[in-house]
Protein backbone atom coordinates (compact mmCIF):
# COMPACT_ATOMS: atom_id res chain seq x y z
CA UNK A 1 0.00 0.00 0.00
CA UNK A 2 0.84 3.65 -0.26
CA UNK A 3 2.89 5.15 2.50
CA UNK A 4 0.97 7.70 4.64
CA UNK A 5 2.16 11.21 3.94
CA UNK A 6 3.29 13.21 6.97
CA UNK A 7 0.79 15.83 8.26
CA UNK A 8 1.43 19.19 6.65
CA UNK A 9 0.82 21.99 9.17
CA UNK A 10 0.60 25.67 8.33
CA UNK A 11 3.65 27.80 9.03
CA UNK A 12 3.99 31.51 9.65
CA UNK A 13 6.54 31.64 6.81
CA UNK A 14 3.87 30.32 4.44
CA UNK A 15 1.30 32.83 5.68
CA UNK A 16 3.70 35.76 5.35
CA UNK A 17 4.45 34.71 1.79
CA UNK A 18 0.77 34.48 0.85
CA UNK A 19 0.04 37.88 2.37
CA UNK A 20 2.24 39.47 -0.29
CA UNK A 21 -0.15 38.30 -3.01
CA UNK A 22 -2.84 40.78 -4.14
CA UNK A 23 -5.25 37.86 -4.63
CA UNK A 24 -7.59 36.45 -2.03
CA UNK A 25 -6.17 33.38 -0.30
CA UNK A 26 -7.58 30.48 1.72
CA UNK A 27 -5.50 28.16 3.89
CA UNK A 28 -6.47 25.32 6.22
CA UNK A 29 -5.32 22.55 8.50
CA UNK A 30 -7.42 19.47 7.70
CA UNK A 31 -6.35 17.47 10.75
CA UNK A 32 -7.30 18.05 14.40
CA UNK A 33 -8.13 20.62 15.58
CA UNK A 34 -9.19 21.57 12.00
CA UNK A 35 -9.47 25.28 11.20
CA UNK A 36 -9.06 27.54 8.17
CA UNK A 37 -8.04 31.08 7.31
CA UNK A 38 -8.98 33.67 4.71
CA UNK A 39 -7.21 36.70 3.28
CA UNK A 40 -9.17 39.19 1.24
CA UNK A 41 -7.87 40.43 -2.09
CA UNK A 42 -6.05 43.72 -2.41
CA UNK A 43 -3.66 45.29 0.06
CA UNK A 44 -4.97 43.29 3.01
CA UNK A 45 -2.03 42.07 5.12
CA UNK A 46 -3.76 39.64 7.47
CA UNK A 47 -5.47 36.26 7.67
CA UNK A 48 -8.71 35.83 9.62
CA UNK A 49 -8.96 32.30 11.05
CA UNK A 50 -12.17 30.37 11.72
CA UNK A 51 -13.36 27.06 13.10
CA UNK A 52 -16.60 25.29 12.16
CA UNK A 53 -18.40 23.33 14.86
CA UNK A 54 -21.79 22.08 15.99
CA UNK A 55 -23.03 22.79 19.49
CA UNK A 56 -25.21 21.40 20.86
CA UNK A 57 -25.34 18.21 18.83
CA UNK A 58 -28.00 18.13 16.16
CA UNK A 59 -28.10 21.88 15.64
CA UNK A 60 -26.97 23.96 12.69
CA UNK A 61 -23.22 24.18 12.07
CA UNK A 62 -21.70 27.48 13.20
CA UNK A 63 -18.48 29.28 12.40
CA UNK A 64 -16.39 30.86 15.17
CA UNK A 65 -13.67 33.44 14.70
CA UNK A 66 -10.52 32.25 16.48
CA UNK A 67 -8.10 35.07 15.72
CA UNK A 68 -6.26 37.16 13.17
CA UNK A 69 -2.71 36.58 11.99
CA UNK A 70 -0.24 38.28 12.49
CA UNK A 71 -2.01 40.07 15.35
CA UNK A 72 -2.07 36.64 17.00
CA UNK A 73 0.60 34.05 16.42
CA UNK A 74 -0.27 30.86 14.52
CA UNK A 75 0.58 28.89 17.67
CA UNK A 76 -1.99 30.90 19.69
CA UNK A 77 -4.65 30.44 17.01
CA UNK A 78 -4.04 26.69 16.88
CA UNK A 79 -4.25 26.49 20.69
CA UNK A 80 -7.56 28.37 20.64
CA UNK A 81 -8.97 25.94 18.07
CA UNK A 82 -7.87 23.00 20.21
CA UNK A 83 -9.43 24.54 23.32
CA UNK A 84 -12.78 24.98 21.57
CA UNK A 85 -12.75 21.35 20.38
CA UNK A 86 -12.09 20.21 23.95
CA UNK A 87 -14.93 22.32 25.36
CA UNK A 88 -17.36 20.82 22.85
CA UNK A 89 -16.13 17.30 23.67
CA UNK A 90 -16.83 18.02 27.35
CA UNK A 91 -20.35 19.23 26.53
CA UNK A 92 -19.63 22.91 27.25
CA UNK A 93 -20.89 25.85 25.19
CA UNK A 94 -17.85 27.32 23.39
CA UNK A 95 -19.39 30.79 23.15
CA UNK A 96 -20.05 30.93 26.88
CA UNK A 97 -16.60 29.60 27.73
CA UNK A 98 -14.94 32.15 25.46
CA UNK A 99 -16.91 34.96 27.13
CA UNK A 100 -15.69 33.71 30.50
CA UNK A 101 -12.16 33.49 29.16
CA UNK A 102 -12.34 37.04 27.85
CA UNK A 103 -13.58 38.36 31.19
CA UNK A 104 -10.78 36.58 33.00
CA UNK A 105 -13.14 35.23 35.64
CA UNK A 106 -13.87 31.71 34.47
CA UNK A 107 -13.12 30.26 37.91
CA UNK A 108 -14.48 33.07 40.06
CA UNK A 109 -18.26 33.24 40.17
CA UNK A 110 -18.50 34.96 43.55
CA UNK A 111 -21.06 37.72 43.99
CA UNK A 112 -18.30 40.27 44.59
CA UNK A 113 -16.59 39.32 41.33
CA UNK A 114 -19.87 39.62 39.42
CA UNK A 115 -20.55 43.07 40.87
CA UNK A 116 -17.05 44.21 39.88
CA UNK A 117 -17.35 42.87 36.35
CA UNK A 118 -20.81 44.35 35.77
CA UNK A 119 -19.57 47.69 37.11
CA UNK A 120 -16.50 47.69 34.83
CA UNK A 121 -17.94 46.12 31.68
CA UNK A 122 -21.46 47.54 31.65
CA UNK A 123 -22.10 50.38 34.09
CA UNK A 124 -18.98 52.43 33.35
CA UNK A 125 -19.66 52.16 29.61
CA UNK A 126 -22.96 54.01 30.04
CA UNK A 127 -22.64 56.25 33.10
CA UNK A 128 -20.95 59.63 32.59
CA UNK A 129 -21.55 61.70 35.70
CA UNK A 130 -18.57 61.36 38.03
CA UNK A 131 -20.50 61.96 41.26
CA UNK A 132 -23.18 59.45 40.28
CA UNK A 133 -20.53 56.85 39.46
CA UNK A 134 -18.86 57.37 42.84
CA UNK A 135 -22.21 57.09 44.64
CA UNK A 136 -23.14 53.83 42.91
CA UNK A 137 -19.68 52.37 43.51
CA UNK A 138 -19.87 53.29 47.19
CA UNK A 139 -23.19 51.50 47.71
CA UNK A 140 -22.10 48.40 45.79
CA UNK A 141 -18.96 48.28 47.91
CA UNK A 142 -21.16 48.13 51.03
CA UNK A 143 -23.03 45.16 49.55
CA UNK A 144 -19.76 43.44 48.60
CA UNK A 145 -18.48 43.90 52.14
CA UNK A 146 -21.43 41.85 53.40
CA UNK A 147 -21.98 39.36 50.59
CA UNK A 148 -19.01 39.50 48.21
CA UNK A 149 -17.64 36.12 49.27
CA UNK A 150 -20.86 34.22 48.55
CA UNK A 151 -21.32 32.37 45.27
CA UNK A 152 -23.77 34.30 43.10
CA UNK A 153 -26.18 31.37 42.84
CA UNK A 154 -26.37 31.17 46.66
CA UNK A 155 -27.48 34.79 47.22
CA UNK A 156 -31.02 34.90 48.61
CA UNK A 157 -33.52 37.73 49.01
CA UNK A 158 -33.13 37.51 52.79
CA UNK A 159 -29.36 37.97 52.59
CA UNK A 160 -29.76 40.93 50.23
CA UNK A 161 -32.47 42.50 52.37
CA UNK A 162 -30.25 42.45 55.45
CA UNK A 163 -27.47 44.18 53.51
CA UNK A 164 -29.64 46.75 51.70
CA UNK A 165 -31.45 47.63 54.95
CA UNK A 166 -28.23 49.21 56.20
CA UNK A 167 -28.18 51.53 53.18
CA UNK A 168 -31.89 52.31 53.66
CA UNK A 169 -31.20 53.69 57.14
CA UNK A 170 -29.36 56.55 55.47
CA UNK A 171 -31.42 56.87 52.29
CA UNK A 172 -34.37 54.87 50.99
CA UNK A 173 -33.71 56.34 47.58
CA UNK A 174 -30.17 54.96 47.50
CA UNK A 175 -31.43 51.59 48.72
CA UNK A 176 -34.01 51.47 45.93
CA UNK A 177 -31.40 52.40 43.30
CA UNK A 178 -28.95 49.81 44.64
CA UNK A 179 -31.55 47.05 44.38
CA UNK A 180 -32.26 47.99 40.76
CA UNK A 181 -28.54 47.93 39.97
CA UNK A 182 -28.21 44.51 41.60
CA UNK A 183 -31.00 43.22 39.37
CA UNK A 184 -28.75 44.17 36.45
CA UNK A 185 -25.79 42.43 38.10
CA UNK A 186 -27.75 39.16 38.31
CA UNK A 187 -28.94 39.52 34.71
CA UNK A 188 -25.35 40.06 33.61
CA UNK A 189 -24.07 37.09 35.63
CA UNK A 190 -26.77 34.83 34.23
CA UNK A 191 -26.16 35.89 30.63
CA UNK A 192 -22.36 35.74 30.68
CA UNK A 193 -21.60 33.05 33.25
CA UNK A 194 -24.73 30.93 33.25
CA UNK A 195 -24.87 30.82 37.04
CA UNK A 196 -28.58 30.06 36.92
CA UNK A 197 -31.69 32.14 37.41
CA UNK A 198 -31.51 34.20 40.59
CA UNK A 199 -34.36 36.59 41.41
CA UNK A 200 -33.10 37.69 44.84
CA UNK A 201 -32.76 41.37 43.88
CA UNK A 202 -35.84 41.40 41.66
CA UNK A 203 -37.94 40.14 44.58
CA UNK A 204 -36.90 43.21 46.63
CA UNK A 205 -37.94 45.87 44.10
CA UNK A 206 -40.36 48.28 45.75
CA UNK A 207 -39.32 47.50 49.33
CA UNK A 208 -37.61 50.88 49.73
CA UNK A 209 -39.56 53.31 47.56
CA UNK A 210 -38.28 56.78 48.45
CA UNK A 211 -40.90 59.22 49.78
CA UNK A 212 -42.18 61.83 47.36
CA UNK A 213 -40.27 65.06 47.70
CA UNK A 214 -41.99 67.76 49.72
CA UNK A 215 -42.88 71.06 48.03
CA UNK A 216 -40.01 73.52 48.18
CA UNK A 217 -40.74 76.26 50.72
CA UNK A 218 -41.61 79.53 48.99
CA UNK A 219 -43.13 82.83 50.13
CA UNK A 220 -46.05 83.62 47.83
CA UNK A 221 -47.28 86.89 49.36
CA UNK A 222 -45.60 90.04 48.08
CA UNK A 223 -44.96 91.89 51.35
CA UNK A 224 -43.02 89.13 53.17
CA UNK A 225 -41.34 88.14 49.86
CA UNK A 226 -40.04 91.69 49.40
CA UNK A 227 -38.91 91.74 53.02
CA UNK A 228 -37.00 88.47 52.52
CA UNK A 229 -35.12 89.86 49.50
CA UNK A 230 -34.19 93.00 51.43
CA UNK A 231 -33.05 91.04 54.49
CA UNK A 232 -30.85 88.69 52.43
CA UNK A 233 -29.16 91.55 50.57
CA UNK A 234 -28.62 93.45 53.82
CA UNK A 235 -26.45 90.67 55.20
CA UNK A 236 -22.67 91.13 54.98
CA UNK A 237 -21.42 89.16 51.97
CA UNK A 238 -19.07 89.18 49.01
CA UNK A 239 -20.41 91.00 45.91
CA UNK A 240 -20.54 87.78 43.87
CA UNK A 241 -22.68 86.18 46.57
CA UNK A 242 -25.26 88.98 46.26
CA UNK A 243 -25.15 88.70 42.49
CA UNK A 244 -25.55 84.91 42.51
CA UNK A 245 -28.61 85.33 44.72
CA UNK A 246 -30.13 87.75 42.20
CA UNK A 247 -29.21 85.69 39.12
CA UNK A 248 -30.79 82.61 40.72
CA UNK A 249 -33.90 84.62 41.62
CA UNK A 250 -34.29 86.24 38.18
CA UNK A 251 -33.76 83.02 36.19
CA UNK A 252 -35.22 80.49 38.71
CA UNK A 253 -32.85 77.96 37.06
CA UNK A 254 -31.13 75.11 38.86
CA UNK A 255 -28.27 76.46 40.93
CA UNK A 256 -25.92 73.73 39.67
CA UNK A 257 -26.35 75.05 36.12
CA UNK A 258 -25.60 78.63 37.16
CA UNK A 259 -22.54 78.25 39.40
CA UNK A 260 -20.68 76.21 36.76
CA UNK A 261 -21.41 78.80 34.08
CA UNK A 262 -18.64 80.25 31.92
CA UNK A 263 -18.48 83.69 30.37
CA UNK A 264 -17.97 82.08 26.96
CA UNK A 265 -21.50 80.61 27.20
CA UNK A 266 -23.10 84.06 27.22
CA UNK A 267 -24.10 85.44 23.81
CA UNK A 268 -24.54 89.13 24.52
CA UNK A 269 -25.60 89.99 20.98
CA UNK A 270 -28.46 87.47 20.86
CA UNK A 271 -29.17 87.93 24.60
CA UNK A 272 -28.95 84.23 25.42
CA UNK A 273 -27.03 82.29 28.05
CA UNK A 274 -26.36 78.96 26.33
CA UNK A 275 -25.98 76.29 29.00
CA UNK A 276 -24.71 73.04 27.41
CA UNK A 277 -26.20 69.65 28.26
CA UNK A 278 -22.79 68.11 28.94
CA UNK A 279 -19.71 69.98 30.14
CA UNK A 280 -16.55 68.19 29.03
CA UNK A 281 -15.12 66.07 31.85
CA UNK A 282 -17.57 67.52 34.37
CA UNK A 283 -20.41 65.23 33.27
CA UNK A 284 -23.99 66.37 32.74
CA UNK A 285 -24.48 70.11 33.16
CA UNK A 286 -28.27 69.99 32.92
CA UNK A 287 -30.50 67.45 34.61
CA UNK A 288 -32.02 64.90 32.26
CA UNK A 289 -35.65 63.92 32.37
CA UNK A 290 -36.46 60.27 33.03
CA UNK A 291 -35.81 58.18 29.94
CA UNK A 292 -34.34 61.09 27.99
CA UNK A 293 -30.89 62.45 27.26
CA UNK A 294 -29.88 65.74 28.94
CA UNK A 295 -30.80 68.81 26.90
CA UNK A 296 -29.13 72.24 26.59
CA UNK A 297 -30.84 75.01 28.57
CA UNK A 298 -31.09 78.48 27.06
CA UNK A 299 -31.77 81.45 29.35
CA UNK A 300 -32.98 84.75 27.90
CA UNK A 301 -31.01 87.81 29.05
CA UNK A 302 -33.58 90.34 30.22
CA UNK A 303 -32.58 93.98 30.71
CA UNK A 304 -32.35 93.39 34.44
CA UNK A 305 -30.23 90.23 34.08
CA UNK A 306 -27.82 92.04 31.74
CA UNK A 307 -27.32 94.78 34.34
CA UNK A 308 -26.61 92.18 37.01
CA UNK A 309 -24.17 90.28 34.76
CA UNK A 310 -22.36 93.53 33.88
CA UNK A 311 -21.87 94.21 37.58
CA UNK A 312 -20.67 90.65 38.03
CA UNK A 313 -18.24 90.91 35.11
CA UNK A 314 -16.55 93.80 36.89
CA UNK A 315 -15.88 91.44 39.80
CA UNK A 316 -15.21 88.05 38.15
CA UNK A 317 -14.54 88.92 34.50
CA UNK A 318 -10.89 87.94 34.95
CA UNK A 319 -11.98 84.32 35.41
CA UNK A 320 -13.19 81.71 32.95
CA UNK A 321 -16.16 81.10 35.26
CA UNK A 322 -19.05 83.46 35.88
CA UNK A 323 -19.03 82.50 39.55
CA UNK A 324 -15.45 81.41 40.39
CA UNK A 325 -14.83 79.93 43.82
CA UNK A 326 -14.14 82.54 46.47
CA UNK A 327 -12.20 80.06 48.57
CA UNK A 328 -10.80 77.40 46.24
CA UNK A 329 -11.36 73.98 47.74
CA UNK A 330 -12.63 71.21 45.51
CA UNK A 331 -14.20 72.93 42.50
CA UNK A 332 -13.19 76.09 40.64
CA UNK A 333 -16.74 77.51 40.95
CA UNK A 334 -18.86 78.67 43.90
CA UNK A 335 -20.68 76.09 45.97
CA UNK A 336 -24.20 75.08 44.95
CA UNK A 337 -25.14 75.61 48.61
CA UNK A 338 -24.21 79.32 48.60
CA UNK A 339 -27.68 80.76 47.99
CA UNK A 340 -29.54 78.24 50.15
CA UNK A 341 -27.15 78.80 53.05
CA UNK A 342 -27.48 82.55 52.64
CA UNK A 343 -31.27 82.39 52.89
CA UNK A 344 -31.25 79.98 55.86
CA UNK A 345 -28.78 82.07 57.89
CA UNK A 346 -30.40 85.47 57.23
CA UNK A 347 -31.78 87.12 60.37
CA UNK A 348 -30.62 84.17 62.51
CA UNK A 349 -32.66 81.61 60.62
CA UNK A 350 -35.82 83.66 60.11
CA UNK A 351 -36.42 82.16 56.65
CA UNK A 352 -35.35 78.59 57.32
CA UNK A 353 -38.17 76.35 56.15
CA UNK A 354 -40.03 79.39 54.83
CA UNK A 355 -38.14 80.19 51.64
CA UNK A 356 -35.54 78.18 49.73
CA UNK A 357 -33.48 78.67 46.60
CA UNK A 358 -35.32 75.69 45.10
CA UNK A 359 -38.55 77.59 45.77
CA UNK A 360 -37.73 80.42 43.36
CA UNK A 361 -39.52 78.50 40.60
CA UNK A 362 -42.62 78.31 42.81
CA UNK A 363 -42.33 82.04 43.52
CA UNK A 364 -42.31 82.79 39.79
CA UNK A 365 -45.03 80.28 38.87
CA UNK A 366 -47.38 81.54 41.61
CA UNK A 367 -46.89 85.20 40.71
CA UNK A 368 -47.45 84.54 36.99
CA UNK A 369 -50.62 82.59 37.78
CA UNK A 370 -51.93 85.36 40.06
CA UNK A 371 -51.10 88.42 37.99
CA UNK A 372 -51.02 87.21 34.37
CA UNK A 373 -53.81 84.67 34.14
CA UNK A 374 -54.31 85.34 30.44
CA UNK A 375 -50.67 84.76 29.49
CA UNK A 376 -50.72 81.84 27.00
CA UNK A 377 -49.02 78.73 28.41
CA UNK A 378 -47.67 80.72 31.37
CA UNK A 379 -47.31 77.82 33.80
CA UNK A 380 -45.74 75.61 31.12
CA UNK A 381 -43.31 78.38 30.16
CA UNK A 382 -42.15 78.74 33.77
CA UNK A 383 -41.54 74.99 33.98
CA UNK A 384 -39.45 74.89 30.79
CA UNK A 385 -37.67 78.18 31.53
CA UNK A 386 -36.41 76.72 34.81
CA UNK A 387 -34.75 73.87 32.90
CA UNK A 388 -37.34 71.21 33.72
CA UNK A 389 -39.17 68.89 31.36
CA UNK A 390 -42.94 68.98 31.97
CA UNK A 391 -44.60 65.75 33.01
CA UNK A 392 -46.77 63.87 30.57
CA UNK A 393 -46.09 61.78 27.51
CA UNK A 394 -47.30 64.54 25.20
CA UNK A 395 -44.28 66.66 26.09
CA UNK A 396 -41.88 63.86 25.22
CA UNK A 397 -43.07 64.08 21.62
CA UNK A 398 -43.86 67.80 21.52
CA UNK A 399 -40.85 69.49 19.92
CA UNK A 400 -42.18 73.05 20.33
CA UNK A 401 -39.89 74.90 22.76
CA UNK A 402 -42.30 77.68 23.86
CA UNK A 403 -39.32 80.04 23.59
CA UNK A 404 -41.40 83.19 23.05
CA UNK A 405 -43.55 82.36 26.05
CA UNK A 406 -40.42 81.70 28.14
CA UNK A 407 -38.93 85.07 27.20
CA UNK A 408 -42.16 86.84 28.12
CA UNK A 409 -42.21 85.13 31.52
CA UNK A 410 -38.59 86.11 32.20
CA UNK A 411 -39.26 89.74 31.20
CA UNK A 412 -42.32 90.06 33.43
CA UNK A 413 -40.65 88.32 36.38
CA UNK A 414 -37.37 90.27 36.12
CA UNK A 415 -39.20 93.58 36.02
CA UNK A 416 -41.24 92.56 39.05
CA UNK A 417 -38.16 91.51 41.06
CA UNK A 418 -36.42 94.80 40.21
CA UNK A 419 -39.41 96.64 41.69
CA UNK A 420 -38.98 94.76 44.99
CA UNK A 421 -35.25 95.47 45.46
CA UNK A 422 -34.19 97.76 48.31
CA UNK A 423 -31.94 99.72 45.93
CA UNK A 424 -31.51 100.32 42.17
CA UNK A 425 -30.49 97.11 40.43
CA UNK A 426 -27.29 98.78 39.17
CA UNK A 427 -26.13 99.01 42.80
CA UNK A 428 -26.39 95.27 43.48
CA UNK A 429 -22.94 93.78 43.87
CA UNK A 430 -21.38 97.08 44.91
CA UNK A 431 -21.56 95.92 48.51
CA UNK A 432 -19.23 97.51 51.08
CA UNK A 433 -18.24 94.05 52.36
CA UNK A 434 -15.60 92.89 49.86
Amino acid sequence: GKAKLPLKMLTELELNSKMKSPKSERVSESEYPKFFGKKLSGANKSFNFYLTCTYPAGTKQQTLNIGTFPKKSLKTIRAQAKQIREWIADGQDPKLKRAEQKMGLSDDKSFGAMIDKWFQEKFLQEAKNRKYIERVESKLTEVKRDLGGYQTKDITAVLLQNSISKIAKTSKGEADRTVKNLVKVFQYANAIYGVGSNTAAFDLIGNWVPPKSKPRPAITDEVPFKEMIGDVLAEAAKPQSDLLFLVALLTFARISELVRGKWAEINWQDRIWLIPAIADSEGNRTKKAKGQAPKPHDIFLTDELILILNNLHAVTGHSEYVFPAIYRRKNPWMSVATVQKRIKETKHGKYKGVQSQHGFRSNAATWIAKTHKNLPNGALAVEIASGRTPDGVEYVYNRYSYWEEQCEVWKLWSSYIASLLPCPITEIGKHPYV
